[in-house]
């Protein structure tokens, strides 16, 4: 097939004020449609955002700058091995669209711009990556380290991403299962302009829809035409190592391939992982869903409490023994380091632990049970708007204060909201970006009937939520990408 029958089925647009990339194909063909039609954003990518992740990282780890790019080149090396042919597929074919559109860009970059948020939700903490996975002793010792020598200490600049689902008399009106989404992360220089809905539809494949920046094949999860919606969440483990599939992989391996929980949950145990990720998923048609909680070594499943249809979560794992009705592995002691836990011999003493107002770690546990207190505060009426409100609040249960909306959190754990807005903090990348600040709010606010494919998204401010909800409906979109006949 030549270039202009490749791009004559996809199109870049803008819907209600967001900015929708339409795809169709072969892995290759979406890539190549992906990476011609944003081709000069793709470039402002792999060109300016990628130079902030390494400072990022050099802040993170003590590095220089070189250094934190020699790191991030070693992640995407280690990581590469494991892509699913597909997707490697996928990313040379934006690599390739990119160039004949004009913009010097390599497959080694697209490749690298890929293990972007993989890198940071290894680096976000205190036992960073080193190459291969650590051992508790060396752990043990890396934070010591640092605590006794406080003017190394990393202190992470926030939390980020939650997310919930309901259904049946819970939800209310007619049960249909709604989902809600927050995914927070860093303002990093050309980012906020560039946030795209992508429409996929793969010639082998569910269609589906998710968020995300040029050039990246993935992010934070979305919603399939099978009525399957899921969400990535930072959950720092111990076990982590770039030698495995990130955020981006599962989140497009679910969405083209996964019709159930159980497809889900069969992906995770297939292909190796590397950063700790919880990740939430909700299949609306069974009106069953999972937090599947991963690390390089484990996976494990927590469902919904008995005779409770609603399941949340944020950035901790709660995959304790005894806990909400959890049995299996203890997840939560494979975070007692990295989220430098004082005490997780009983359910009490760790819940305790995480509320600690000034561990620096651990994050922002308190929208946890926020969720819980607001998701019983509606039940019977989660409705769009109410779970709009509940994406929207910025209430912190732990000081029983409500965070004014353009006023950030003090700490990790001193009025963490789930509509977060965190400090700036200060980096200097290498030029021509420069010095630049930057901080976590909300990039994007999804609330989804998975079912119907009708979902409700905020993308236009940031915090995101601050701009108002759009409406689409994923079954049109498709439909609209499948009688397109020009580029």
């Amino acid at each position: 097939m030549n270039k202009n029958d490749i791009l004559k089925k996809a199109c870049f647009e803008e819907i209600n004020r967001v900015k929708v990339l339409h795809l169709k194909g072969k892995p290759y063909e979406m890539g190549y449609q992906h990476g011609y039609l944003l081709a000069d954003k793709i470039d402002l990518m792999v060109n300016r955002t990628l130079l902030a992740t390494a400072a990022y990282v050099a802040a993170q780890t003590g590095s220089d700058l070189e250094k934190a790019e020699e790191i991030l080149w070693l992640g995407q090396k280690a990581a590469e091995p494991f892509l699913p042919p597909e997707f490697k597929e996928e990313m040379k074919g934006i690599a390739d669209g990119a160039k004949d559109a004009g913009v010097n860009v390599t497959l080694d970059q697209i490749l690298l711009w890929n293990t972007n948020y993989d890198q940071w939700c290894i680096y976000c903490h205190p036992d960073y990556w080193q190459g291969e996975n650590q051992g508790d002793n060396q752990l043990a010792n890396k934070i010591e380290d640092k605590r006794s020598s406080p003017q190394n200490a990393i202190k992470p600049a926030g939390g980020g991403c939650s997310s919930f689902c309901a259904w049946g008399e819970w939800a209310g009106g007619d049960g249909k299962l709604i989902f809600g989404k927050n995914e927070d992360n860093f303002n990093m220089p050309e980012q906020l302009p560039n946030r795209i809905l992508v429409v996929a539809s793969p010639d082998d494949g569910i269609g589906h829809a998710f968020l995300t920046y040029p050039g990246m094949i993935g992010l934070d999860g979305g919603i399939n035409a099978d009525g399957l919606a899921m969400m990535t969440q930072l959950n720092s483990m111990q076990y982590e190592s770039m030698k495995g599939c990130g955020i981006a992989i599962f989140t497009r391996l679910l969405l083209t391939h996964a019709r159930t929980v159980e497809d889900a949950i069969r992906i995770f145990q297939e292909h190796p992982r590397c950063a700790g990720i919880a990740y939430h998923v909700a299949d609306a048609k069974a009106k069953k869903a999972v937090v599947v909680e991963t690390s390089s070594r484990n996976v494990c499943c927590r469902y919904p409490i008995q005779d409770v249809k609603a399941l949340w979560q944020t950035n901790h794992s709660n995959c304790y023994p005894g806990w909400m009705g959890y049995s299996g592995y203890n997840m939560v002691a494979d975070q007692v380091l990295v989220n430098q836990l004082k005490d997780i011999s009983t359910i009490e003493n760790w819940q305790n632990s995480l509320k600690e107002p000034y561990n620096f770690y651990v994050q922002a546990p308190s929208r946890f049970e926020r969720y819980q207190q607001l998701i019983h505060k509606y039940y019977g009426s989660i409705t769009v708007e109410n779970a709009i409100k509940i994406l929207s609040d910025c209430y912190d249960p732990y000081t029983r204060l409500t965070r004014d909306k353009f006023f950030p959190s003090w700490t990790n754990n001193i009025l963490c909201t789930i509509c977060a807005l965190y400090p700036d903090f200060s980096y200097k990348a290498k030029e021509p970006v420069g010095p630049f600040k930057a901080h976590i709010a909300n990039m994007w606010s999804l609330v989804a009937y998975p079912e119907t494919g009708d979902f409700w998204l905020a993308i236009n401010d940031f915090p995101a939520q601050y701009g108002g909800y759009e409406h689409f409906n994923l079954k049109e979109l498709l439909m609209r990408t499948s009688v397109q006949t020009s580029v």
